[in-house]
């Protein structure tokens, strides 16, 4: 599922962007749009928005100024595809420090946005094919797909990846760390069945052979505790689990 944010103060304009990126070859069905009609408003919305796949933002906007906004929106989703659309500005050294991927004008022609809408939404399909985690033990850098992960834990700033002892790509022991934290990758991994079980640790679910009033088991053997606040969310991501795989 791509969550797609239109940040622009015409409503017109945001309906109009909407038909144009379905258009361009995003199935309705595989998206949702959030749409925010000042800069306030959308930066207020920050802790409720779980993941963002694409922000296009409107740089002349009420209250707040483009580049601000989303300044302040790439400090919160580094990860995340940014657009910016004007019919006035034109970019600036500010407007390039967020990265933004495209820098479209309102006077284009409806073919010629559908021309970059295309290019678009296929880098943001690409990257949203299932990501690798990069890790490291002593001089080894490995890459490591979400299914090879049972779980990762706290490690000071970093995190350490607990992989399948089953898998027959490495030959040296379960001690790979990752310099990105833990709240990092879960964002992520978690569509792809990782959740929280303990705030020190994120856990796939595929590798959950059951669940206890207090601690999970791996198929491993291997026991971790539960916290209390995590078990209702962790039990029903598993039971959906279970029920999709069968």
């Amino acid at each position: 599922m791509y969550n797609i944010v239109i940040c622009d103060d015409d409503l017109d304009y945001i309906e109009f962007m909407k038909e144009r990126i379905l258009n361009s070859g995003m199935d309705i069905s595989q998206v949702t749009f959030f749409e925010y009609t000042s800069g306030s408003e959308f930066i207020h919305s920050f802790p409720s928005l779980s993941h963002i796949s694409l922000l296009i933002l409107d740089i002349q906007i009420p209250e707040m100024d483009g580049d601000e906004i989303a300044l302040r929106f790439r400090q919160h989703f580094p990860t995340s595809m940014l657009v910016f659309c004007s019919g006035v500005y034109l970019p600036t050294v500010k407007s390039f420090e967020p990265n933004p991927f495209r820098y479209l004008l309102k006077e284009y022609s409806n073919q010629r946005l559908e021309d970059e809408l295309r290019v678009i939404i296929n880098e943001l399909k690409a990257k949203h094919s299932v990501p690798y985690i990069i890790g490291k033990r002593h001089n080894n850098i490995v890459k490591l797909e979400p299914d090879e992960i049972m779980y990762i834990s706290v490690a000071r700033k970093k995190s350490h990846i607990h992989i399948n002892p089953n898998s027959k790509v490495y030959d040296f022991e379960d001690n790979i760390m990752c310099d990105y934290k833990m709240a990092d990758l879960y964002m992520d991994l978690k569509n792809y069945n990782f959740v929280y079980a303990h705030n020190s640790y994120i856990v796939n679910l595929k590798y959950i052979k059951r669940i206890t009033n207090v601690e999970l088991e791996l198929t491993n053997g291997e026991l971790l505790s539960i916290a209390r606040s995590k078990m209702p969310n962790l039990r029903e991501s598993f039971v959906k689990y279970l029920s999709k795989k069968y």
